[in-house]
């Protein structure tokens, strides 16, 4: 069903200068005149008058009144309004109207009436105007009614000044006063579906009609033609037409043709058709042709490049975007495109897309690079050939399972030759992963199965990690038993878990060797030879049980215990040999089944403390401070005792001294540890909150409740087997949001233990020799907050009301005057620039061994956003490093919205990658995608920078 809007003209109401005087006598006399001529025939005609005027007039209300077929008589009636003031139904006498200027006779004439002989299923016209209706039977019955005219029936209705109603040929008409009287103009409603044209022919019963000077809607964009003819609801022919998704009433671009067909609402067909930009002809015209619907999305074509021009020296003049877009089908699309430049540098990339709804969908990317000099002879000639691998993949499975797959390998240089993006070119990793997912219905346990590998650039590591399998069941009270009203025992708290994972892991740090990565996994011998490192794929399986009892609780205190057991497997152990031949240790790994095992138990108990003090400071009346304590005692035996056989001895030199290692030692999932644990913990976690207390103007008081301090933490331990250094570092941490719209955020550490002349720890405490207790060794806080206008655009309060009357009849222009009062009432408006932007600040400081230290800090201003006006915007991102003295990599930008289309401007000033972009695009999908096949008309765009590829 196609939709109807308004035709777009421009606003031009004609006044009406009549006295009520002049419009009464004016009345008076037709109506005087045509009484007259009633009265004249009917002393000719007698009854036969009266037989004739009760088969042209419409049923009163809701009767039905028919007419037979063979009419005779074809004289002229004309009803005057005054005579049917004795049928009911027909003429209702509203209130007389306030304002004495209107202008009209304000008495309404309202019916329904049917046609022909009645059918099963008919429907009878409903009709009603304002002023009077003139009845017609010369040749045809037709009927005219004035003033706010409404005739129709369930198919439409057609509201007008004045309408004409053809019974006959069941066809209904009305037309604007003047040509430039858009406010006159009649209006077809059918449903939703409206439209507004200068004259409208509409047949009711097919369903038909013709406008001049109307527009069509459809799904993307509007038709608008000066002959507009609907032969079907499906289909409408339209002369001298305009198409164009742009909804102004002169729109920003649009085809142009002699002729055009539209078929439903997906296809337009067209004859000696003109595309039009800014009014712009475009030099080509085509023949013939039609606009099929998401013509960008199911359109195959020619990606059409555009001249660019990038640092003579290094590349020279070239072409971009050079490529073809292929369409298979709705679920797979592809696409290649190229860059080339007349140094010889040049980029190509393969995308291929692919997609079913809800159960996968994912693209596949391909691209090589070659960055070269002018001249191979030059001097400083060099070549760098880049590739990147990307591959993205989502399925889901069943609800209860699904894949994804995020896939990114690339060379060391591909973003620093082919990406603006700042971030892009800041990494000096890449990483892919792999997963599947799968949770019992029930959520009885979950399974998860992933890979990751990672390339670190910066030192030429790789790191493959998997199949990594973890198996998690839930946490499970055998003992429990439900029953309302009873107390639970001691043993029904009793809860058990159960986790498992098995891991592997290959580590590839090359060392000035040409073996690589994909090589080197495939044989250990060569891993070997590259990276000097005996152990090739590291594999392991750790389980892990844990058991939890609460011992004691009430309102005071709680008391809980927990023991975790944990058991190792690997397909091989760590073995150590001393080599007198060579008098060193020499390492390996020895062949079999190794399986190892340990265990831990704590007890913990926990509380809460409440302080509260009446005082006051300021508005805040009385201050409440929590204390929760946490002590907890941890044991773990010493596994490096002989008993457990976990543990080696090897000598290490040629005196004979021996040491221990782990014959677990380097594994992926770790082993049992040495040392024995006797381990006292001790945690405070602290609360300050505070009553506020504000009175209004009025003296009223209201109360409410503050937290000056988050969560303040405290945190250390003591190990009663250490041999030395036996009490842990003090953690700390804070959190406040105290200050509206600021976050704040701190943490430190502090040692207890003493330093040497070369800054190393010793095993002695501070206390000891210069009074302090305490020495920080790192320490981190970070504060940010975000501001913004309040309120965006122009406020409701000062918006200035243009003043119309309460009840406009569009129909009826007399209440229009020369001067609009609201001109020079309207109050001025207020300048009001929305904007926004967020604040970072994060300093670091952190003692390293040797008595030096390390410190960064940096204050990041970011999404810094003005809206100068409701359509231009302007944007940027500033940062300083406070260290180094020197701003960060930061980049400006301007928008602008042109209603149909989108300019944009980027400029980064600073840096190595200098560079400013401008772009002007069309917003609509179907009409950008046209544009983008016709040449000229894509290169829309200046960029200026030594890099490939631009954002977009």
């Amino acid at each position: 069903m196609n939709r109807w809007a308004m035709t777009p003209h421009s606003w031009a109401p004609a006044a009406l200068h009549l006295s009520f005087s002049q419009i009464t006598a004016k009345v008076y006399f037709v109506l005087s005149a045509r009484f007259c001529i009633i009265v004249f025939l009917f002393t000719v005609t007698g009854i036969t008058l009266a037989a004739g005027i009760s088969h042209a007039l419409p049923a009163l209300h809701d009767t039905t009144v028919t007419t037979p077929p063979d009419r005779t008589d074809e004289a002229d009636r004309q009803i005057d309004p005054d005579s049917l003031q004795e049928q009911p139904g027909i003429i209702d006498d509203p209130p007389a109207a306030e304002d004495d200027q209107a202008g009209v006779d304000d008495r309404t004439i309202s019916g329904t009436g049917e046609t022909g002989q009645p059918a099963e299923g008919d429907d009878p016209v409903h009709f009603s105007s304002s002023d009077s209706l003139i009845f017609s039977n010369r040749e045809e019955r037709t009927a005219t009614l004035f003033g706010n005219a409404r005739v129709g029936n369930q198919m439409g209705e057609l509201t007008a000044g004045e309408v004409i109603l053809n019974l006959d040929r069941n066809l209904m008409s009305a037309q604007a006063g003047e040509a430039a009287d858009t406010l006159s103009e009649p209006v077809l409603q059918r449903g939703e579906d409206r439209v507004r044209s200068q004259k409208i022919q509409y047949n009711y019963k097919t369903d038909k009609g013709k406008f001049d000077v109307a527009r069509v809607s459809l799904d993307q964009g509007n038709v608008t033609g000066t002959q507009v003819k609907r032969t079907s609801p499906d289909v409408v022919f339209v002369d001298d037409g305009i198409y164009s998704t742009c909804d102004l009433d002169h729109p920003h671009f649009y085809i142009r043709a002699d002729r055009m067909k539209v078929v439903g609402e997906d296809e337009i067909f067209f004859t000696r058709a003109r595309l039009f930009i800014l009014d712009i002809p475009y030099p080509l015209v085509f023949p013939f042709g039609f606009v099929p619907s998401r013509i960008s999305r199911k359109q195959s074509g020619i990606l059409e490049p555009e001249f660019t021009y990038q640092e003579q020296q290094q590349r020279g003049i070239g072409l971009r975007n050079l490529g073809w877009f292929q369409y298979f089908n709705d679920n797979l699309t592809g696409q290649v495109d190229m860059d080339i430049f007349t140094s010889g540098t040049y980029r190509i990339s393969t995308r291929m897309n692919y997609r079913r709804t809800d159960q996968y969908n994912g693209s596949v990317q391909l691209e090589f690079s070659r960055d070269q000099g002018l001249e191979p002879t030059d001097l400083d000639f060099t070549r760098s050939d880049q590739r990147r691998l990307a591959i993205d993949h989502s399925q889901t499975i069943n609800p209860f399972s699904s894949i994804s797959a995020r896939i990114n390998l690339r060379t060391a240089d591909f973003y620093n030759r082919n990406s603006y993006d700042i971030d892009d070119r800041a990494e000096v990793s890449t990483s892919s992963r792999v997963s599947y997912n799968y949770s019992h219905p029930e959520g009885s346990y979950s399974f998860n199965v992933s890979s990751n590998v990672n390339q670190n650039f910066a030192t030429d590591a790789t790191t493959l990690t998997g199949p990594d399998a973890r198996f998690s069941m839930r946490r499970i009270t055998p003992f429990q038993s439900s029953g309302p009203g009873r107390d639970e025992s001691w043993y029904e708290s009793l809860s058990i878990q159960y986790n498992a994972r098995i891991q592997s892991r290959y580590n590839f740090r090359p060392q000035d060797t040409d073996i690589g990565f994909f090589e080197a996994l495939l044989s250990p011998s060569k891993h070997e030879e590259a990276t000097g490192d005996f152990r090739h794929i590291n594999a392991g399986l750790r389980q892990e049980a844990s058991a939890s009892l609460q011992l004691f609780s009430n309102e005071f205190i709680n008391m809980n215990t927990n023991v975790q057991a944990r058991e190792y497997w690997y397909p091989d152990s760590y073995r150590e040999e001393w080599d007198p031949e060579e008098a060193r240790v020499v390492s390996s790994m020895e062949r079999g089944f190794t399986a190892g095992r340990d265990f831990q138990t704590s007890v913990s108990a926990n509380t809460a403390i409440y302080g509260i003090s009446p005082t006051g400071i300021g508005r805040f009346r009385s201050f409440r401070h929590t204390i929760e304590p946490s002590l907890s005692f941890s044991y773990r035996p010493d596994f490096s005792d002989d008993f457990w056989g976990f543990y080696r001895e090897v000598q290490i030199n040629e005196e004979g001294d021996t040491r221990q290692y782990s014959k677990f030692e380097g594994g992926v999932v770790g082993g049992p540890g040495a040392g024995e644990q006797r381990s006292l913990g001790i945690s405070i976690s602290n609360r300050l909150e505070a009553k506020e207390v504000r009175r209004d103007t009025t003296g009223e008081r209201s109360e409410r409740n503050v937290r000056l301090i988050d969560r303040l933490n405290l945190s250390t331990s003591y190990n009663f087997a250490a041999e030395n250094f036996n009490l842990a570092d003090l953690s700390a941490s804070m959190t406040s949001s105290f200050f509206p719209n600021l976050n704040l955020n701190a943490n430190a550490n502090f040692s207890f233990y003493d330093t040497d002349d070369d800054g190393n720890r010793i095993d002695q405490y501070l206390w000891e020799e210069s009074g302090r207790f305490l020495r920080m060794t790192r320490f981190t806080f970070s504060a940010s907050t975000s501001f913004s206008s309040s309120r965006g655009g122009r406020r409701d309060g000062q918006r200035t009301e243009w003043h119309h009357p309460e009840h406009y009849d569009p129909f009826d222009q007399a209440r229009f005057h020369p001067i609009d009062r609201a001109i020079h009432e309207g109050r001025v408006q207020r300048i009001d620039v929305p904007w926004s932007f967020s604040v970072n600040f994060n300093y670091r400081w952190q003692e390293l061994p040797g008595g030096d230290s390390r410190q960064n800090a940096t204050l990041n201003v970011r999404n810094i956003q003005f809206r100068l006006t409701p359509e231009w915007q302007a944007g940027t991102n500033i940062g300083y490093d406070f260290v180094e003295k020197e701003l960060t990599p930061s980049n400006f930008s301007i928008t602008r919205n042109l209603h149909c289309w989108d300019l944009s401007f980027q400029w980064n000033p600073f840096g190595d990658t200098k560079y400013f972009m401008f772009r002007l695009t069309v917003r609509d999908s179907q009409i950008q995608g046209l544009l983008q096949k016709l040449p000229g008309l894509n290169n829309l765009e200046r960029t200026s920078g030594p890099i490939n590829r631009f954002p977009r």
